[in-house]
């Protein structure tokens, strides 16, 4: 039986939050609306949605202005840990919160991976 886009997407996160050190993770549509999450119950997974796509429509903004190309990658460092948001496609935006001391370079490789599967999901019709 072939799997629901849901699924899919189900699988993509089930995968990234195996890599460890990940405390949350969300697909969000570029308008701010949650598409599919694993959060903890202290995290609103709609509210880190809406906030995830202000971040990075304001850095879209700020690079247009800059014309320094399209954004690949934002990284907000904080003392509980670390949010990363990568672009997936045309249609979406993979986030993660880490741990404090998350090994970054593993957690943005294995993002790359999973936004271009999401990119692919959600160009399935």
């Amino acid at each position: 039986m072939t799997k629901t886009k849901k699924e899919k997407l189900d699988d993509v996160l089930t995968g990234l939050m195996q890599v460890g050190q990940i405390k949350a993770s969300c697909i969000v549509s570029k308008e701010g609306l949650l598409i599919n999450a694993r959060t903890p119950p202290d995290v609103d997974a709609r509210i880190f949605s809406a906030l995830c796509s202000t971040i990075i429509g304001a850095a879209e903004a700020a690079s247009g202005q800059m014309n320094t190309g399209t954004v690949a990658q934002i990284s907000v460092k904080t003392e509980k840990g670390t949010i990363v948001l990568l672009p997936a496609g045309i249609k979406a935006i993979l986030t993660v919160l880490t741990e404090p001391e998350a090994q970054l370079g593993l957690i943005f490789f294995e993002m790359e991976t999973r936004a271009a599967q999401v990119d692919e999901i959600l160009k399935e019709m």
